[in-house]
Protein backbone atom coordinates (compact mmCIF):
# COMPACT_ATOMS: atom_id res chain seq x y z
CA UNK A 1 0.00 0.00 0.00
CA UNK A 2 1.09 3.37 -0.66
CA UNK A 3 2.23 6.37 1.51
CA UNK A 4 -0.70 8.13 0.52
CA UNK A 5 -3.40 5.15 0.72
CA UNK A 6 -2.43 4.54 4.59
CA UNK A 7 -2.84 8.09 5.22
CA UNK A 8 -6.23 8.42 3.42
CA UNK A 9 -7.26 5.53 5.64
CA UNK A 10 -5.72 6.69 8.47
CA UNK A 11 -7.94 9.99 8.31
CA UNK A 12 -11.00 7.87 7.36
CA UNK A 13 -10.93 5.63 9.88
CA UNK A 14 -10.56 8.31 12.36
CA UNK A 15 -13.41 10.72 11.14
CA UNK A 16 -15.07 7.43 11.38
CA UNK A 17 -14.34 6.71 15.20
CA UNK A 18 -15.30 10.18 15.80
CA UNK A 19 -18.57 10.26 14.02
CA UNK A 20 -19.62 7.23 16.21
CA UNK A 21 -18.86 8.75 19.35
CA UNK A 22 -20.88 11.69 18.56
CA UNK A 23 -23.64 9.02 17.37
CA UNK A 24 -23.74 7.95 21.14
CA UNK A 25 -27.05 8.48 22.55
CA UNK A 26 -27.17 10.71 25.64
CA UNK A 27 -29.62 8.00 28.19
CA UNK A 28 -26.62 5.64 26.98
CA UNK A 29 -23.80 7.97 28.50
CA UNK A 30 -25.92 8.22 31.20
CA UNK A 31 -26.71 4.99 32.51
CA UNK A 32 -22.79 4.73 32.03
CA UNK A 33 -21.44 7.19 34.22
CA UNK A 34 -23.27 10.73 34.01
CA UNK A 35 -22.10 13.78 35.31
CA UNK A 36 -20.23 10.78 37.69
CA UNK A 37 -17.20 10.81 35.29
CA UNK A 38 -15.59 7.83 33.32
CA UNK A 39 -15.84 4.47 34.97
CA UNK A 40 -18.89 5.03 37.06
CA UNK A 41 -22.28 2.47 36.14
CA UNK A 42 -25.49 2.90 37.39
CA UNK A 43 -26.43 1.00 40.49
CA UNK A 44 -30.00 1.96 41.67
CA UNK A 45 -32.44 4.74 41.64
CA UNK A 46 -34.75 5.78 44.54
CA UNK A 47 -37.48 8.45 43.91
CA UNK A 48 -38.18 10.95 46.48
CA UNK A 49 -40.91 10.60 48.47
CA UNK A 50 -43.53 12.80 50.93
CA UNK A 51 -46.01 11.87 53.46
CA UNK A 52 -47.76 9.90 51.30
CA UNK A 53 -45.19 7.87 49.64
CA UNK A 54 -42.83 8.00 46.39
CA UNK A 55 -43.88 11.51 44.17
CA UNK A 56 -41.82 11.04 41.24
CA UNK A 57 -40.37 14.85 41.77
CA UNK A 58 -37.07 13.35 41.38
CA UNK A 59 -34.79 10.70 41.39
CA UNK A 60 -31.50 9.58 43.56
CA UNK A 61 -29.53 7.95 41.08
CA UNK A 62 -26.77 5.58 42.69
CA UNK A 63 -23.26 4.83 40.55
CA UNK A 64 -20.59 2.97 41.89
CA UNK A 65 -16.36 3.17 39.91
CA UNK A 66 -15.36 -0.73 40.99
CA UNK A 67 -12.00 0.16 40.04
CA UNK A 68 -11.61 2.93 42.98
CA UNK A 69 -14.51 1.55 45.22
CA UNK A 70 -16.03 5.10 45.11
CA UNK A 71 -19.72 5.91 45.11
CA UNK A 72 -21.38 8.51 43.66
CA UNK A 73 -24.57 10.26 44.09
CA UNK A 74 -26.99 12.55 41.86
CA UNK A 75 -30.35 13.81 42.10
CA UNK A 76 -32.55 14.89 38.86
CA UNK A 77 -36.10 16.78 39.08
CA UNK A 78 -38.80 15.01 36.99
CA UNK A 79 -38.95 17.50 34.09
CA UNK A 80 -42.75 18.06 35.11
CA UNK A 81 -41.31 19.75 38.41
CA UNK A 82 -40.85 23.09 39.04
CA UNK A 83 -38.21 23.75 41.74
CA UNK A 84 -38.74 27.10 43.86
CA UNK A 85 -36.54 26.27 46.92
CA UNK A 86 -33.43 24.28 45.63
CA UNK A 87 -32.52 20.80 45.45
CA UNK A 88 -29.52 18.69 47.81
CA UNK A 89 -28.11 15.71 47.52
CA UNK A 90 -25.66 13.44 50.18
CA UNK A 91 -23.95 10.55 50.41
CA UNK A 92 -22.90 8.87 53.62
CA UNK A 93 -20.59 5.75 54.56
CA UNK A 94 -21.30 3.32 57.25
CA UNK A 95 -17.86 4.65 59.10
CA UNK A 96 -19.03 8.44 58.88
CA UNK A 97 -17.56 9.29 55.79
CA UNK A 98 -20.30 11.90 53.37
CA UNK A 99 -20.40 14.35 50.70
CA UNK A 100 -23.13 17.10 50.59
CA UNK A 101 -24.51 18.99 47.80
CA UNK A 102 -27.04 21.33 48.47
CA UNK A 103 -28.15 24.61 46.97
CA UNK A 104 -31.19 27.52 47.12
CA UNK A 105 -30.19 28.13 43.03
CA UNK A 106 -30.33 24.31 41.85
CA UNK A 107 -33.27 23.51 39.58
CA UNK A 108 -32.03 20.71 37.32
CA UNK A 109 -30.14 18.28 39.75
CA UNK A 110 -27.95 18.49 42.58
CA UNK A 111 -24.51 17.05 42.68
CA UNK A 112 -22.81 14.78 41.72
CA UNK A 113 -21.11 13.88 45.81
CA UNK A 114 -18.54 11.11 46.29
CA UNK A 115 -17.59 8.71 49.09
CA UNK A 116 -14.83 6.16 48.89
CA UNK A 117 -16.56 2.88 50.89
CA UNK A 118 -14.76 -0.12 50.48
CA UNK A 119 -16.72 -2.87 52.55
CA UNK A 120 -19.38 -0.57 53.81
CA UNK A 121 -22.95 0.11 53.32
CA UNK A 122 -24.25 3.64 52.30
CA UNK A 123 -26.98 6.05 52.94
CA UNK A 124 -28.36 8.78 50.41
CA UNK A 125 -30.30 11.64 51.42
CA UNK A 126 -32.05 13.50 48.64
CA UNK A 127 -34.78 16.67 48.79
CA UNK A 128 -36.54 19.05 46.33
CA UNK A 129 -38.89 21.64 47.15
CA UNK A 130 -41.47 23.32 44.59
CA UNK A 131 -44.75 22.05 42.52
CA UNK A 132 -45.93 20.07 39.40
CA UNK A 133 -46.26 22.27 36.38
CA UNK A 134 -50.34 23.30 35.97
CA UNK A 135 -50.26 22.64 40.19
CA UNK A 136 -52.50 25.62 41.30
CA UNK A 137 -51.20 25.02 45.44
CA UNK A 138 -48.29 25.73 47.13
CA UNK A 139 -44.57 24.03 47.08
CA UNK A 140 -44.31 21.32 48.57
CA UNK A 141 -40.81 19.40 49.42
CA UNK A 142 -40.26 15.94 48.74
CA UNK A 143 -37.35 14.13 50.39
CA UNK A 144 -36.02 10.86 50.78
CA UNK A 145 -33.36 8.71 52.78
CA UNK A 146 -32.50 5.44 52.03
CA UNK A 147 -31.82 2.90 54.37
CA UNK A 148 -28.35 1.12 54.62
CA UNK A 149 -27.68 0.13 50.98
CA UNK A 150 -25.12 -1.03 48.57
CA UNK A 151 -23.28 -3.15 51.33
CA UNK A 152 -20.08 -4.26 50.30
Amino acid sequence: MNRISRRALAITTGVVAVSSLAAVPAQAQTISGGSCGAGYYQQNAYPLGDHAGATGAGVIFLYYNKSTGKNCAILRRDSRFNVTDGMGVSITASDGKSDLDGQGGYTQYAGPVYVSAPGKCIKLWGEVTGYWNGSTGLPGTHSETTGWVHCG
